[in-house]
């Protein structure tokens, strides 16, 4: 996800907004929408949050010094050097998790042809 365009990862991230998310998943995805500075709106509607839980979530975020607030001329969100790390971990767990499914999958799969 690093190199894609703009469109692409807000597409990624409001393609999976229909599936349960923990909050670590809905912590992964306002950072990856405010990569590059974003207004509450944007995060909201692409994130699929209600303005509720997107306050909750932003607070949370800025004090833990993974989101800034930049009052440029109105409010954007930018994630920080630290909210970029936890990204970056965060893909990186989400890719050996799926290699441990596909790996579990094979093995049941190995498990029910014989």
């Amino acid at each position: 996800m690093g190199n894609q365009s703009p469109n692409r990862r807000e597409t990624n991230v409001a393609s999976t907004k229909r599936q349960y998310r923990n909050r670590i998943r809905i912590a992964a995805d306002i950072l990856e929408i405010a990569k590059g500075g974003s207004r509450k709106t944007k995060i909201m509607y692409l994130g699929n949050l209600s303005f509720d839980l997107l306050q909750k979530y932003l607070e949370m975020l800025v004090n833990f010094g993974l989101i800034e607030v930049v009052a440029d001329p109105g409010k954007t969100y930018t994630a920080t050097e630290k909210g970029l790390h936890f990204l970056e971990d965060y893909q990186e767990l989400q890719k050996y998790s799926a290699m441990v499914d596909s790996r579990k999958h094979a093995l049941e799969k190995s498990l029910t042809t014989r």
